[in-house]
């Protein structure tokens, strides 16, 4: 028996995608490292009513051999080394014109070299994101395609059949452009993921702070779920989190160790973000956040040499129809927005330097159903750049809610920061940005210009004519 594509890799990922695809009626050759993990994976799902659309072989030669060409496989292994391997192994078992996917945390620029190389080799490659975790890949997750288009048309019916679909009916996939567009988009997708998941666990540290315990908090987060603005994913995982206890009757959030995990995809996008110049200070604040949790013992230490002043006590609160609480919530839902902003603009720039061709709309389209950052909020944001794909700023398109919301953010930040001890960093660096971009001038901008004249003589700009000028300061050293 031939078969319409096969999977390398039966990770977790892999092993998920797989029954997916089989179950959607298309026959899957799959290969692994170990050829015990195969037959494994086919002895547990022996009695799928697909079974027989699965299979696994042995040596990549025999995997790349029951393949119809031309052939289409999808590599799910680690990204990196691993990835580069594998690529290798199998151009040496394929032919001109068989198509290669690979769907690891990828940096785009890495994916455009791997297009690049086998091209010239006669082979066809396909960068390709997928979000949506171990659930998603079995239901149904997004993809976030993106290279050269004829490659994209021979895998689109699988794709489109195993995709998530939105409340519309329609694939939670589209073909991103060209290059590493894909994958670019998965980065500052999952750049996204990393400061909202921050501002969900810093919502939940100025709840306890305040004084609730961890069901008031859970019950104040379905409260504004349930307004409707704010439900998502993200949303749905952090009040399961918080309610989370053992057999004991404690909560987990007590018994976890303060340190986050990450795989480099959100440093990525921040790097990129620099280099071209879009400032993502949210998306930064998410990444320098997760570096903090990772110096636990400096900061165990430090804390135990130096006691600082501790901030006033917080009057408690504990009721989730507080006004203090509404603030938060105001600052929640102005944050996310914010981070949402900053996500699209560094897309915007990334396509205009790279020349991806993207399609804004169609792509956020993607992002409201089986991926991380499903959820309401992209139902709006999807219609704002139809309506106007010029759009100066996502956040202009939710004008009325940050008008209404925003003295409440304010007065938010500075009760965390006045009588908590609590660090905000995404909060925080959100409201820089909601502050600054709805700021017509900048003042600290016109002082700095200024003091580097001073010391480097570096020039700066006139508001009353155009081109450079200089003045003539007295000397200081």
């Amino acid at each position: 028996m031939s078969y319409d594509c096969g999977i390398v890799g039966l990770g977790v990922m892999g092993a998920n995608l797989a029954l997916n695809i089989a179950e959607k009626g298309f026959r899957v050759a799959v290969f692994n490292r170990t050829f015990a993990t195969s037959e494994a994976f086919i002895e547990k799902n022996k009695a799928a009513p697909f079974a027989a659309n699965l299979a696994a072989f042995p040596t990549i030669e025999a995997f790349v051999a029951s393949l119809i060409k031309p052939r289409k496989v999808f590599i799910l292994v680690q990204a990196g080394g691993p990835t580069d391997s594998t690529i290798q192994q199998l151009r040496k078992a394929m032919e001109a014109n068989d198509v290669i996917v690979d769907t690891g945390n990828a940096h785009f620029k890495d994916q455009a070299r791997r297009a690049e190389e086998l091209e010239a080799a006669g082979l066809r490659f396909l960068g390709m994101g997928i979000s949506g975790g171990e659930e998603g890949a079995r239901k149904g997750p997004a993809f976030f395609p993106g290279g050269t288009l004829s490659v994209w048309e021979e895998i689109r019916p699988i794709i489109e059949a195993a995709s998530a679909k939105a409340d519309d009916g329609r694939p939670c996939v589209t073909m991103n452009g060209s290059g590493g567009a894909g994958s670019c988009v998965k980065m500052y997708h999952n750049a996204g993921e990393y400061a909202i998941l921050q501002i969900w666990g810093e919502v939940f540290d100025v709840l306890r702070a305040y004084g609730m315990d961890n069901e008031t908090i859970a019950r104040t987060l379905e409260g504004w779920k349930a307004r409707g603005f704010l439900a998502s994913y993200m949303l749905d995982i952090s009040i399961e989190a918080a309610k989370a206890k053992e057999a004991d009757g404690g909560y987990l959030t007590e018994r976890v160790k303060d340190r986050i995990g990450s795989k480099g995809t959100g440093l990525w996008s921040v790097q990129e973000a620099l280099e071209v110049g879009v400032p993502a200070p949210s998306l930064g604040a998410a990444v320098y956040s997760r570096q903090l949790t990772m110096y636990k013992s400096e900061r165990e230490t430090n804390a135990a040499q130096v006691a600082l002043t501790a901030a006033p006590k917080a009057s408690s609160i504990t009721d989730p129809n507080a006004p203090e609480v509404e603030d938060l919530y105001q600052a929640t839902l102005i944050s996310i927005i914010a981070c949402y902003a900053q996500m699209f603009q560094c897309l915007r720039e990334l396509d205009n330097v790279y020349k991806f061709g993207l399609n804004l709309p169609a792509t956020i389209a993607t992002f409201r159903a089986g991926c991380i950052l499903k959820g309401y909020l992209l139902k709006p944001m999807t219609v704002a750049f139809e309506q106007n794909p010029n759009l100066s700023n996502l956040m202009v398109a939710f004008s009325k809610e940050i008008s209404e919301g925003i003295n409440g953010y304010r007065r938010s930040l500075g009760k965390i920061t006045v009588e908590t001890s609590v660090a905000v960093p995404v909060l925080s660096a959100s409201l820089v940005y909601v502050n600054a971009m709805f700021s017509s001038t900048l003042r600290y901008g016109q002082l700095v210009s200024l003091q580097r004249d001073v010391f480097g003589r570096h020039g700066f700009e006139r508001l009353d004519r155009e081109g450079k000028d200089s003045f003539q300061w007295p000397e200081l050293q």
